[in-house]
């Protein structure tokens, strides 16, 4: 497969999930796309797709979006900052920006484990293991990281029979969505990776483009997907307005 082929694919995977065609998101400009089960949140997810900013929100957020001054759907891609200066800082306020990235199965390096660790895919009867790797981390960590053995496909590492870390995959939006967690005492030893990239062969194995998201503000979740050769194309973006919002903050 061709990088071409490669990048055509991750585009029209991402028309067909916001029902577009591909050459739209090669457009400048926004589609707003309400969302019936975020009613009364005051969310803004803005997905920036090549050029074109999809944003799923809360419908009762729509009119106000819309009669924005400067809002022109046809030219301007709808963007946090935007939304601040139009309705004024203490009117909105940030749920993130996560980036999305991908990795065409040319560039996945080789991947080796030093030391006495055993790394293999996981079965359901690894659930015990699971369970306790997660409780060594924090609900956040866990929450973040949505590692789960009765995924589509799952790789661990382990030590002393020990879960240290651990990757699952399973199908979004037309790709294998990635997530991993280690154990926060084996951090730094390449046991995340370990995992991820065992994922991504098998990945590359069975046609399924590897899709790797994280928090922009997370450094190492960054540094491990970089170290895999995995290229950021897409960023997401998360806001609420307050004046919907139940909650003060996200």
């Amino acid at each position: 497969m061709s990088r071409l082929v490669f990048e055509q694919r991750i585009y029209q995977n991402w028309a067909d999930h916001f029902r577009c065609a591909p050459d739209d998101l090669s457009r400048p400009g926004t589609v707003l796309l309400p969302e019936a089960k975020w009613a009364g949140n005051g969310l803004l997810a803005i997905w920036k797709v090549g050029e074109r900013a999809l944003v799923q929100l809360d419908p009762d957020c729509l009119e106000v979006v819309q009669a924005i001054p400067g809002y022109a759907p046809d030219s301007v891609a709808l963007a946090g900052d935007f939304l601040s200066a139009a309705l004024a800082p203490e009117a909105v306020s940030s749920g993130g920006v996560g980036l999305a990235f991908y990795l065409y199965p040319p560039d996945l390096p080789g991947v080796t484990l030093d030391g006495d660790f055993v790394l293999r895919r996981l079965a359901p009867d690894d659930a015990a293991a699971m369970a306790v790797l997660h409780a060594a981390n924090t609900p956040e960590d866990v929450d973040e990281g949505y590692v789960e053995v009765d995924h589509e496909i799952a790789f661990g590492c382990f030590g002393d029979d020990l879960l240290l870390a651990a990757a699952s995959g399973y199908r979004r939006t037309g790709f294998m969505d990635i997530g991993v967690l280690t154990h926060p005492a084996h951090r730094r030893m390449g046991l995340g990776r370990a995992a991820v990239g065992a994922l991504c062969a098998w990945c590359v194995t069975n046609d399924v483009i590897a899709q790797y998201r994280c928090d922009e503000e997370n450094a190492a979740s960054r540094a491990l997907a970089e170290s895999l050769n995995f290229t950021r194309y897409f960023r997401q973006e998360s806001v609420y307005l307050k004046r919907f919002s139940q909650a003060s903050t996200p």
